[in-house]
């Protein structure tokens, strides 16, 4: 009878104290990521003068970018084994204070090859802590609690590409470039503190062998394809390389598929493909709306400056406009997805995209600032709960046997995405403005709304998802149950 009587209180302490571990957890990883954005992203006005200091071309410095993408995207498939191998919180807590002290060694560097060393360490160390810390966090979260826990980790990457080359002009400019490395100490020693003592240490019960061959093919793959990317994008000389790069990278994927197919451990499993809202959210009309968003991420502010003739501060007041919409809907992410479901959430808000970029298409120049950060603030109103359905939706059908092979492979598919968007909407500029020393207005407009149209596509392909598909992330009643007079929690639902 006593224990009757406990149960509840029990179970209701249980459940909030795995809340609280989830909701820490998401805050450590928030602030990783946020490391990590910031590091990248001061470090580009810092460029002009550390090529001074290193006596070096800035372009020589720009290949640095390339180079930390690349090792980052070849060893985000070892992330899940290594995590499951030697335990989350082992490697989580050892890749911040390998990125700190990856950091303090980028400082510090007297010359060009130590600072390219540092740089690799630093790749290599983010590498493994962000897909850690996520596949930690999609363990540990109770699943409806998902969509928040989300929210929280994913906003850092909202606000760290906006708030990094203010920040790094800063710094550089009064302080030195030094300290934009720097600037990561205290925020890793405050995440590891942390991490040490929330966030717990998870292994996989049965040991499985580390896929060589699966793990050679599939870096070859991603460091032929993101090279040949790059290359394809500049004008000029190089494009003939980037050509043969790109047809490597055809065919050592199709050789790392084949693999993955028939592979007992592969290192980027498939089996994830098999659960529809994993594949929607990843490999189809997530992957058209994503490359339209970071397409136009990389447009946007290039088309404020040279094509709408604003400084370089204009426009990145507006980007913070842009962020800031985005932000203010964040809080209304769960609510608005359990009123009206993940479906129509995905359709509306892609609908939403398209007409928001087919607004920035049409942007005059001489048009009042104010009206303009009122645009800005509605473009992103107007991805923000679908970002973030998206990115919840990735997992509601995954069973958690699976989570770390799936969080491999969406990060794998999100890199991809970037490096394909970027490239992809340089050369159409570069091949739309064929004689001339910069792009037009004209140009702009018809690159913004090929991403427009791109992410208007994604609307039917949404629409195919079940119309109950994520109802468990939400507590939204299943309409199939509730037409049938059932609740979800009824025995015979």
């Amino acid at each position: 009878m006593t224990s009757a009587t406990h149960d509840p209180t029990e179970r209701d302490a249980q459940e909030e104290d795995a809340l609280k571990r989830a909701r820490v957890t998401a805050i450590v990883l928030a602030a990783t990521m946020f490391m990590v954005g910031i590091d990248s992203t001061t470090l580009v006005t810092a460029l002009p003068r550390m090529s001074l200091d290193f006596d070096v071309p800035v372009t020589t410095l720009s290949a640095t970018i390339t180079l930390y993408i690349m090792v980052s995207a070849t060893l985000l498939p070892v992330s899940s084994w290594i995590g499951q191998r030697f335990g989350s919180r082992r490697v989580f807590t050892t890749a911040i204070v390998g990125f700190m002290l990856s950091s303090i060694a980028a400082g510090l560097s007297p010359n060009l090859p130590v600072f390219l060393a540092a740089r690799v360490s630093q790749a290599a160390f983010a590498s493994l802590m962000v897909p850690v810390g996520n596949i930690v966090l999609l363990t540990i979260t109770p699943r409806s609690y998902l969509v928040t826990a989300m929210t929280i980790s994913s906003t850092p990457a909202l606000i760290a590409p906006v708030l990094g080359p203010p920040l790094g002009g800063f710094i550089t400019t009064f302080l030195n470039w030094h300290w934009v490395f720097f600037l990561n100490v205290p925020t890793a020693a405050l995440a590891l503190v942390a991490a040490l003592r929330f966030i717990p240490n998870i292994r996989a019960t049965e040991r499985t062998p580390f896929d060589f061959r699966g793990f050679a093919l599939t870096a070859s793959f991603l460091c032929a394809l993101i090279a040949g990317l790059d290359r394809l994008s500049h004008a000029g000389q190089g494009r003939e390389l980037g050509v043969l790069l790109l047809i490597a990278a055809t065919a050592f994927g199709w050789l790392a598929w084949r693999h993955a197919r028939t592979a007992p451990h592969p290192i980027v499993p498939l089996t994830p493909l098999r659960y529809p809202c994993f594949f929607t959210s990843t490999i189809g009309a997530g992957t058209a709306v994503r490359v339209a968003f970071m397409g136009l991420g990389f447009t946007l502010p290039l088309m404020l400056q040279i094509g709408l003739g604003l400084s370089a501060f204009q426009a990145g007041l507006l980007l913070l406009a842009q962020n800031g919409g985005d932000l203010v809907l964040k809080s209304i992410a769960n609510r608005t997805l359990r009123a009206i479901g993940f479906r129509t959430a995905l359709v509306s808000g892609s609908l939403l995209i398209g007409a928001s970029m087919v607004a920035c298409a049409f942007l005059q120049p001489g048009m009042s600032f104010s009206l303009l950060c009122v645009i800005m603030v509605g473009v992103g109103m107007a991805r923000s709960v679908h970002m973030t359905a998206m990115m919840a939706l990735r997992f509601a059908d995954m069973p958690q046997s699976e989570v770390g092979g799936a969080t491999v492979l969406g990060n794998l598919v999100n890199s991809l995405s970037q490096a394909f968007s970027i490239s992809a909407v340089a050369a159409l500029l570069s091949l739309l403005s064929a004689g001339a020393e910069t792009p037009t207005m004209t140009h702009f407009r018809i690159t913004v709304l090929v991403l427009a149209g791109l992410a208007l596509l994604a609307a039917p392909l949404f629409a195919r998802l079940d119309r109950d598909a994520g109802a468990d992330l939400t507590g939204r009643p299943r309409r199939g149950l509730r037409d049938m007079g059932l609740s979800p929690d009824d025995p015979a639902a």
